[in-house]
């Protein structure tokens, strides 16, 4: 196109200094022309012309041919640059469907690139479209399509590890984590899955075993994986082999891990699910004496003793030096409750409720007010419960 508009502008050039010239000589002139007994007359300005259009005439006809050889031998080009143009608008539009939620506009886009090379990308929105019209099938086949793309194969087989945890298929989830290559497997989302895979599959001791390396992945999700492991191992250990042995099996464990909190509170639990209250109570008080943890401290409101005072005294040990502490205040009223001391129970959870009122402290407190005959204050207490459940 660029070498046509300059043939044109050579052309208008070439004219306008004829005309000019013809103007400043006011003649003319005479040419005559015979070939093979052909005689042409003609003045120099139509010779000029002539010959102007002549080299017109074969510049666009050279400009005709080059065009032509190189759409003969491009052709693929062109038509691949067109199509290319084509599919990246379809992928384009889908993806835009798909952000305004208008999945059959957006299927209807991504299902004309379905075979197009995107990196996995158009197999992976495709995969979305089909999950959020109800065609689960569908999308499990887009994202098995997907994990034949290398820059898109490990999205697709979270999505894959993901939709088999929620169908329950923990089987599955786990032979997909264990056919990812090593790079894969260390990833922080593919160690989230496969730490919920094993919970799932309720396979403990692997769990146990693979948490250790991946404590820092898994950040605060560790204690809470940890705890559910160590729960479940105790309680393997308890429902085989009795209580006396769970407390061996303990003491035989590494002090690493009978440091750790989250291991503690399952042991703890455990003991306390075994009836073994005073067993409880001694733990709690000797794995908090640096102060109380987020983890064990509720444990107190489960034992049941007709005299804790290991825990009462902790408890009120930890209230001199923070006095308004809601759930230091809660854990006492409840821990006193159990071993019948209401009086206590009643101020503890009276000043807890006043600082910051809890359902559970609420629902107490109705039941010893129930107890005493006092239905208005009961009733109250109650109508307040619900509302704090709202």
């Amino acid at each position: 196109m660029n070498q046509l508009i300059r043939i044109f502008v050579v052309f208008f050039v070439l004219l306008i200094a004829l005309v000019i010239a013809a103007m400043f000589f006011d003649d003319r002139g005479y040419v005559l022309v015979e070939f093979s007994g052909s005689i042409i007359e003609m003045n120099v300005m139509s010779l000029c012309l002539s010959l102007i259009f002549i080299f017109i005439g074969f510049m666009l006809i050279n400009f005709i041919i080059k065009l032509l050889l190189a759409a003969a031998s491009g052709s693929r080009s062109w038509f691949g640059s067109w199509g290319h143009r084509k599919n990246q608008k379809a992928f384009t539009q889908g993806l835009l469907a798909l952000a305004e939620t208008n999945y059959i506009a957006a299927r209807e886009h991504l299902q004309k690139i379905e075979n197009v090379d995107f990196d996995g990308l158009n197999l992976l929105a495709a995969a979305d479209v089909e999950l959020q019209l109800g065609q689960p099938e569908k999308a499990k086949a887009l994202w098995k399509k997907a994990t034949s793309y290398d820059k898109a194969s490990l999205a697709a087989n979270l999505c894959l590890i993901r939709d088999a945890l929620n169908t329950q298929d923990h089987a599955t989830a786990l032979k997909l984590i264990e056919e990812l290559d090593p790079q894969q497997q260390s990833q922080t989302p593919v160690i989230k899955l496969w730490a919920q895979a094993l919970y799932q599959s309720r396979k403990w001791q692997i769990l146990k075993d693979k948490l250790k390396g991946w404590k820092k992945a898994l950040g605060a999700d560790y204690e809470v994986f940890m705890q559910h492991a160590s729960t479940g191992s105790f309680a393997e250990i308890a429902s085989k082999e009795g209580a006396a042995q769970l407390k061996q099996n303990w003491q035989a464990l590494p002090r690493a891990t009978r440091k750790d909190p989250a291991q503690q509170a399952s042991y703890i639990q455990q003991l306390i699910d075994q009836g073994l209250h005073s067993d409880a109570e001694s733990a709690l008080v000797e794995y908090q004496k640096s102060g109380p943890h987020a983890l064990l401290l509720p444990l107190f409101k489960q034992i049941k003793l007709p005299n804790p005072s290991l825990a009462i005294k902790k408890l009120e040990a930890w209230l001199k030096q923070d006095a308004e502490n809601v759930e230091l205040l809660s854990v006492l009223g409840h821990i006193a409750h159990n071993a019948g001391d209401d009086l206590l129970a009643e101020k503890a959870l009276a000043k807890a409720i006043k600082l910051g009122s809890q359902q559970a402290d609420l629902m107490l407190m109705a039941s010893i007010k129930e107890k005493q005959h006092d239905d208005s204050q009961a009733l109250q207490l109650y109508k307040q419960s619900m509302q704090q459940a709202k």
